[in-house]
């Protein structure tokens, strides 16, 4: 670890007793997350167990016809229905601590309690990892993100099982057309607005819309920059309470378009802007292992023990019409 040095180096044991003045760590390091936040309140399901997710897909119609009287009716068989499966990932972290700092960190000198705190670390290094994971590509042993999901390229690629080259109707929206979002090509609409309008209508039908936008800072300043420009006007669902907005993950910082937050993520791919129906998207956990932590052992030739914070989970969708996203936004 990056160490602070006076006479001696403060390490993790050291900066727990007398010459620590504060009740707990301050975080330096770790980013906040907003994303999984969203999810947490409104993306997340809970499943007992089992090798894979399954969800049900219904993706054609059966026939209907008029008839009368003595008409032959149509007796064919229509297959429409299938399942998706999706493999449980799983992410380890470790929490450590030594006999030594055990006893350094007990009495009168304890300042905080050290486990805990390391605990907490490790907490936030799961949810670190799982944030960046969402917007990743699944790689060798992780779990699917939304590169995967809601796809640059959506023609190509396996997602549960699902060939997208085959089937279109498993394919999201990925919208490329360039824009730089305060510039105007049309008279007093933002080209990055009349993006957001492409992708949200291409995935929209009736009243099931977006509901998150999850992009990059520079992408929501911009947003926010274009709503504060002279006489241009807001547009938003009447009747949306702040509770509400809240309840999805909406922040003061997150501006709604049109009843959904935009929501900026440091994870989040340069230029994107992905457009999230939550109804169709899950991070499904493992009950078992959500979040959970093992048992503490120790090893045979040290005065040392360890445990782990396990979580079991995956990102899914049972609709990926219902996804977008564009691709080729900037801010400036």
């Amino acid at each position: 670890m990056a160490a602070t040095s006076t006479t001696e180096t403060w390490d993790a044991a050291w900066t727990a007793t007398e010459r620590s003045r504060k009740g707990k760590p301050t975080d330096n390091i770790f980013d906040s997350y907003p994303t999984l936040e969203a999810f947490k309140k409104s993306g997340l399901e809970i499943s007992d167990g089992g090798k894979e997710f399954q969800v049900n897909l219904m993706y054609a119609k059966n026939s209907g016809e008029w008839f009368d009287g003595y008409d032959t009716l149509n007796t064919d068989a229509v297959d429409g229905i299938t399942s998706a499966f999706f493999p449980v990932r799983y992410v380890a972290v470790p929490i450590t601590i030594s006999f030594t700092e055990e006893q350094e960190n007990k009495g009168s000198q304890r300042v905080f309690n050290l486990l805990r705190s390391k605990t907490d670390q490790s907490m936030l290094t799961m949810r670190d990892v799982v944030n960046a994971a969402i917007f990743g590509a699944q790689s060798g042993k992780s779990m699917l993100g939304l590169q995967d999901i809601v796809a640059d390229s959506p023609t190509t690629g396996t997602v549960g099982g699902i060939n997208r080259a085959s089937n279109s109707w498993w394919r999201n929206t990925s919208n490329s057309s360039s824009a730089t979002f305060i510039s105007q090509s049309t008279t007093n609409v933002f080209d990055g607005v009349d993006r957001f309008l492409d992708v949200w209508d291409a995935i929209s039908e009736g009243n099931d819309t977006p509901t998150h936008i999850l992009t990059t800072a520079a992408i929501q300043r911009a947003y926010r920059e274009a709503l504060s420009s002279q006489g241009y006007a807001r547009a938003e669902l009447s009747g949306a309470s702040s509770q509400q907005f809240a309840a999805v993950g909406g922040t003061g910082n997150s501006v709604p378009f049109y009843g959904a937050p935009v929501i900026a993520d440091q994870d989040c791919s340069s230029s994107h802007a992905y457009f999230i129906n939550m109804k169709y998207m899950k991070i499904k956990l493992l009950k078992g292992v959500n979040f959970a932590k093992t048992p503490f052992k120790e090893g045979p030739n040290q005065l040392a023990k360890v445990a782990f914070l396990v979580v079991g989970l995956q990102l899914t969708s049972d609709n990926c019409r219902r996804q977008g996203v564009a691709t080729a936004i900037t801010g400036a």
